[in-house]
């Protein structure tokens, strides 16, 4: 990939639109599009959209417990208003129904995998 592609390919993980990405790599519009377009170019900015988003995981994921014991404390907080409460555990129910199916999920995906390996030998 050229340097104008580098420019471009990081300017579209951190901008919100094409035209501002195209912009900030200083390419104009057409030549924004015509890299897009390019299989290479996609596959590579595809790739590092991943890694971003894996990154932002494992970061929340290291985050977890402080928000939890966060929520915690403002439902056993007597000073806290009752509607605060409320909204508070209600995130914590959401979040543990939704820890729980990814959970779920993936032991169940591991079962599979497990399966489809013993099959194949």
């Amino acid at each position: 990939m050229t340097n104008k592609q580098l420019h471009f390919l990081q300017a579209m993980l951190e901008e919100s639109t094409i035209t501002k990405a195209a912009d900030r790599a200083g390419i104009t519009r057409k030549t924004a599009y015509n890299y897009l377009r390019n299989k290479e170019f996609q596959r590579e900015l595809n790739q590092r959209r991943g890694e971003c988003i894996n990154d932002t995981v494992r970061y929340l994921q290291g985050k977890l417990s402080l928000c939890n014991e966060t929520l915690v404390s403002i439902v056993e907080n007597p000073n806290t208003s009752d509607q605060i409460k409320i909204n508070a555990i209600n995130a914590i129910y959401m979040n543990c129904k939704s820890m729980t199916e990814t959970a779920e999920i993936v032991t169940r995906l591991e079962q599979i995998e497990d399966l489809i390996e013993s099959g194949e030998d």
